[in-house]
């Protein structure tokens, strides 16, 4: 845009930018520097801290005011002036008041440090050569630099010694000295990194490295930068736990996290009482998000939590990683926003230096499809890769190949990358494309209510709260399962539909903050996600989906085995099987990559009985997440296969036993040796479509149907069949929704819709059963569903669905109603 529009003016904002990659990428575009300020902040690093830890006489906050440099401070071009002066007048007139006012009135390591701008000659060398050995002592305390050199390549030492000052050389050398016998420290560094992990958290170092800070000053709060949720409750049990601690009179110990309640969150700010210390444990919500006044000691722990893709294995995971230097920086500046500060970070100087100068841009940890259907809505006719490649950060090309490849199973590309008319209407809606064709499958289902809470929840964060109090766990466990009971189901997403229509009739009430409080939900969240809905109703109204009364089109918002459908519809291909416990240990969910994956803790799945169920159950999931205790599912829902059969992207029939097709006994083999492999394939391919018409011919034959080639279900060839008509007839009426979205559906795509809704809301998540389980014919489900009754039982719109239809058996004379043998 900005080419075409000259006169246009783009502002690029940040405290922690890289400035000159971005003034390149915008072809050299001008940098304003706008410098701010902050207090002085002392950096202690592990192998600072260590030893600070196993001294028992020194106060390592002693004249902490004294101590504290100006690292950040940038000297103008006035001051240089005057520190060249004030150096020049030592030198030639022994005039030392100039210099010793501008040390002792700025202070700070780029005043102690100064080299003159012409000479290099630093205050220390000018009274190394004049002998003042009061001066010097004081600049050595500081923590000057000894080893800088002037122009001529001489030290501070060198200038003691050229100038005949035995005593101030003797001071300097053993000062050298001192500083360079860090061997004990380096050893206790070895010692330490040789027997904890230092990509896990050490509890106990933040432990002692707390009470010291305590016990060596009197007041001012800490900050204590943390990943994760689980880290900030094991840090804070420990301290509770701990007898230094446990005095809730002189300590008052808070969590801060964006999934606590706001009250809780607010009590940061709080200063606390004379005498009582204020320790917050924070994730980097703290980083830039706030200031707490308060704080003046800062611990940082080095590590984050970051989201992250696969492209290889086609996961996103959420993990633990070391933060950038900008970040640091971020972090260390919390110690200096009101006053002077320390901050301790926990890790060496040597990993300081190995730590990214900025954390790797989202385009390139997150999965791409909504981008890339941007992308070709902004450039039809160009090919997404080449467009991607024009970005600052291109993403890796197996990512952009991943997202391709859901657009195009999705509908809204081709095979050649077009875009079309469905990929169209999915990208005019501000949701991920998935989201989108989920909200279409709820509106011809009539199932739009939870799908509108499950897209704004999953678009801005999960509501509920985590519980501050150890006792209030299994509390908050139990709330939220009794809400996804009340869906009519097991899981996290459903207890988030449930949530939302419990928040919305107890706000009508007047009822919210006893609601919210039972069942520990964050009533802000709440109402972001109502505004959320609101909008994205709207959006859909606009596009023409959606009359202007949208009430009929959630009568079946109630309807758990229809709520599954759209669940399914909205997390695919994120699906896993739950495996049994082995030795007494929790169920493991087996991922579409093979992978292994633990309930997470704080799911509600996690406590799932297994013996509740005779086969092995369908999880839908958001997303895994890696911690300490390796690969997690934080939030999933148990599914009936039914869903996933009608709404996968493969199915692929076969007979249920495997030596049907051994030993080429259907007659069908290749005679002729010397064909070309065209021939051969091709001969091949007509031979496995003739077992496959054996195969389906017969109704009552029993075949095997693989889901996505890794997920196999039994039932007859009738069952399959009509599956396959309802899966056919379920695309024709997305499709023509989207090309018709304000217009009734056919009459045989509504018969099919109703079949549907009729035969998800029978299935009960145990008619179709994994190997080795017999199966309910869908005939059977569709006679119980009295479809084609003028009483059944699904409640249709009757602006979606037409009054009359006749039943949609495989037998019927309807478009496309015939037997998958024959299609």
């Amino acid at each position: 845009m900005l080419p075409s529009y000259p006169h246009l003016r783009l502002v690029l904002m940040s405290a922690t930018i890289d400035a000159e990659r971005f003034s390149d990428y915008f072809g050299g575009c001008p940098i304003i520097r706008v410098p701010g300020f902050t207090h002085p902040v002392k950096s202690f690093y592990l192998e600072d801290v260590l030893p600070i830890l196993r001294s028992t006489e020194n106060n390592h906050l002693k004249c902490t005011s004294d101590d504290v440099t100006m690292e950040d401070s940038i000297l103008t071009e006035e001051y240089r002036v005057a520190l060249d002066e004030a150096i020049d007048l030592a030198l030639s007139n022994d005039e030392f008041d100039p210099l010793l006012d501008l040390i002792s009135s700025e202070g700070g390591r780029k005043i102690f440090n100064y080299q003159h701008s012409i000479t290099g000659v630093t205050p220390l060398m000018v009274f190394a050569g004049k002998g003042r050995i009061g001066d010097i002592c004081m600049l050595l305390s500081f923590g000057v630099d000894c080893h800088l050199q002037a122009s001529d390549g001489n030290t501070a030492l060198d200038w003691a010694e050229r100038f005949n000052h035995v005593e101030a050389a003797e001071i300097i050398k053993k000062h050298i000295e001192k500083t360079f016998s860090h061997t004990e420290e380096e050893k206790l560094l070895n010692k330490y990194l040789s027997t904890v992990d230092p990509e896990l958290i050490d509890y106990v170092l933040i432990e002692q490295l707390l009470r010291r800070i305590c016990t060596d000053s009197k007041d001012g709060a800490i900050l204590v930068f943390l990943p994760g949720w689980d880290d900030i409750n094991k840090t804070r049990e420990r301290l509770q736990s701990s007898p230094f601690f446990k005095d809730a009179s002189k300590f008052v110990i808070i969590s801060l996290h964006s999934m606590i309640p706001a009250m809780e969150q607010k009590k940061v700010f709080r200063r606390s009482p004379p005498g009582c210390r204020k320790i917050v444990l924070s994730t980097n919500i703290a980083e830039t998000s706030l200031t707490i006044e308060d704080v003046v000691y800062v611990i940082e722990s080095g590590r984050m939590k970051e989201k992250s893709y696969d492209p290889y294995n086609n996961v996103s995971t959420l993990h633990s990683s070391w933060i950038s230097k900008a970040s640091a920086k971020q972090r260390e500046g919390r110690a200096g926003r009101c006053q002077p500060g320390i901050c301790y970070h926990l890790y060496s100087k040597l990993r300081e230096a190995s730590l990214p100068d900025f954390q790797v841009p989202e385009i390139k940890r997150i999965p791409i499809e909504e981008l890339c259907l941007q992308v070709k809505l902004l450039d039809p006719s160009g090919r997404i890769d080449q467009f991607l490649q024009k970005t600052l950060d291109p993403p890796i090309h197996e990512t952009i190949r991943n997202a391709i490849i859901v657009l195009q199973e999705i509908g809204a590309l081709t095979l050649e990358e077009k875009l079309t008319e469905l990929g169209e209407r999915l990208g005019s809606l501000p949701v991920h494309p998935l989201t989108s064709k989920m909200l279409l499958i709820a509106i011809l289902l009539n199932c739009l209510d939870p799908a509108l809470t499950l897209a704004c929840a999953s678009d801005y964060r999960d509501p509920f709260t985590l519980p501050t109090l150890p006792n209030e766990k299994k509390t908050a466990v139990a709330a939220k399962s009794e809400l996804a009971s009340l869906s009519g189901g097991l899981g996290d997403q459903l207890a988030v539909v449930a949530a939302f229509q419990g928040w919305k009739i107890a706000k009508g009430k007047g009822e919210e903050s006893r609601f919210c409080s039972r069942y520990f939900i964050s009533s802000s969240t709440m109402r972001m996600i109502s505004r959320m809905r609101n909008q994205l109703e709207n959006e859909l109204r606009r596009n023409g989906f959606l009359p202007e009364d949208a009430s009929n089109c959630s009568l079946n918002a109630r309807d758990p085995g229809i709520v599954h459908a759209v669940l399914v519809a909205g997390l695919y291909p994120m699906v896993g099987r739950l495996l049994p416990p082995k030795n007494g240990k929790k169920p493991i969910v087996e991922t579409s990559s093979g992978d292994k994956v633990r309930l997470h803790p704080h799911s509600t799945l996690f406590k799932l009985l297994f013996k509740k169920f005779s086969i092995q159950p369908l999880i839908m999931f958001d997303e895994i997440t890696r911690g300490d205790g390796g690969l997690h599912i934080r939030n999933g829902s148990i599914v009936g296969p039914l869903p996933l059969l009608l709404l996968a992207m493969e199915i692929v029939v076969a007979p249920a036993n495997e030596k049907d097709v051994e030993g080429n006994d259907s007659g069908y083999e290749d005679t002729d040796v010397d064909d070309s492999d065209e021939d051969k394939k091709e001969s091949h391919d007509k031979s496995n479509a003739r077992r496959e018409e054996d195969v389906m011919s017969s109704p009552d034959n029993a075949v095997k149907v693989i889901v996505d080639g890794r997920l196999p279900f039994e039932s007859t060839a009738l069952d399959v069949a009509q599956i396959y008509c309802l899966r056919e007839r379920l695309s024709a009426a997305i499709l023509y929704k989207v090309t018709h979205p304000r217009k009734v559906l056919p009459e045989h795509l509504g018969a099919s819709l109703y079949a549907i809704a009729c035969v998800l809301s029978y299935d009960g998540m145990s008619e179709i059963s994994l190997p080795l389980e017999t199966v309910d014919s869908l005939s059977t489900m569709i006679r119980a569903a009295d479809i084609g009754q003028s009483n059944g039982r699904k409640k249709m719109a009757t602006n979606q669905y037409p009054k009359h239809y006749k039943p949609l058996t495989n037998h019927g004379k309807h478009q496309n109603s015939v037997p998958i043998s024959k299609r």
